[in-house]
């Protein structure tokens, strides 16, 4: 994890060499692993200064390079680079995603639906970045997201309570997703008669309240703790709901530097302290097998007509 100013500081030392040392910066993963395992920087008293020039920026142009012109490129588009900006590079690369995908109108119909239920900050944090609480803390993160999604206000008042729906003419089956990740690319799911409902992560209770009309439904959700976990949760509201098992590619919890981490992972058959009964036996040895390589599975990765069908 890595904030805009530490970025900056990073970027000055492959343009320049050098940058003022600053505690923030010492205690820094990133710039800790590239002084004591890489070897391409140097700690002195008061500055950071690069040890391996020709390393360095080969690491650089591989690995940030792109991320920090995508960064800078949004934070100029919204007006929020400033010297007071201290996003998480991560939620700058989301904000990025969001204002590509408004451009597109692929968020017309998100958008139209927050307007429509009054949704609150915390509904509109969990869509976009996995925590509710997420805006709490950023006033001028609540702010960008405002400006990308051209909306003036957010409620505040109020539970995440409405149920998101991407209908299709005749349904054939409903699939509840973890994340909004599939609802904001409709053409695929209608013109599979798939219609894609939104919760909002642990927030299921108004689950209770909807009419699934004897259609079969699915869940579908990152293949990692808290995600299953969250399925055991569903599972109470709506006992005849199928886990989907997925068809993506696994991602290493570390490199990718994910949240959600497995418990008990030295025992994998235990399955995280998750219910057995909950599983298919496939399902139960591809859990043990993401366990063992402490890994987990997006639930963006997969192909959700392939899944249904």
């Amino acid at each position: 994890m890595m904030n805009w100013q530490s970025f900056k500081a990073l970027y000055e030392l492959y343009k320049t060499g050098k940058t003022r040392s600053r505690v923030s910066l010492v205690e820094s993963k990133v710039f800790k692993y590239h002084a004591h395992q890489t070897k391409e920087l140097l700690f002195a008293r008061k500055e950071i200064l690069v040890k391996n020039k020709a390393s360095f920026d080969q690491t650089f142009n591989i690995h940030y390079l792109d991320k920090y012109n995508d960064c800078i490129d949004l934070l100029n588009t919204i007006g929020e680079n400033t010297p007071q900006c201290k996003f998480e590079v991560v939620d700058i690369l989301r904000l990025k995603e969001m204002k590509q995908q408004m451009d597109s109108g692929e968020l017309d119909e998100i958008r139209k639906q927050i307007i429509e239920s009054n949704e609150t900050r915390r509904g509109v944090s969990l869509m976009f970045f996995k925590h509710e609480k997420h805006l709490d803390a950023s006033e001028a993160l609540e702010r960008a997201v405002k400006k990308i999604l051209d909306i003036e206000q957010f409620a505040d008042s109020r539970d995440f309570q409405y149920l998101y729906v991407l209908h299709c003419n005749t349904p054939r089956a409903i699939v509840l997703c973890e994340n909004l990740y599939f609802l904001k690319m409709p053409e695929k799911p209608r013109n599979n008669n798939i219609e894609l409902w939104y919760a909002g992560g642990r927030n299921i209770e108004k689950l209770n309240y909807s009419d699934r009309r004897d259609l079969p439904i699915y869940y579908i959700c990152d293949w990692d703790h808290d995600g299953l976990d969250i399925f055991k949760s569903v599972k109470t509201i709506i006992p005849e709901i199928v886990l989907l098992t997925p068809n993506g590619e696994p991602k290493d919890i570390i490199k990718t530097e994910h949240k959600s981490l497995w418990i008990n992972s030295e025992n994998p058959s235990l399955l995280s302290g998750l219910n057995r009964e909950l599983f298919f036996p496939n399902q139960k040895l591809l859990i043990e097998q993401l366990i063992r390589n402490n890994a987990w599975i997006v639930e963006e990765s997969n192909n959700l007509e392939l899944l249904v069908n």
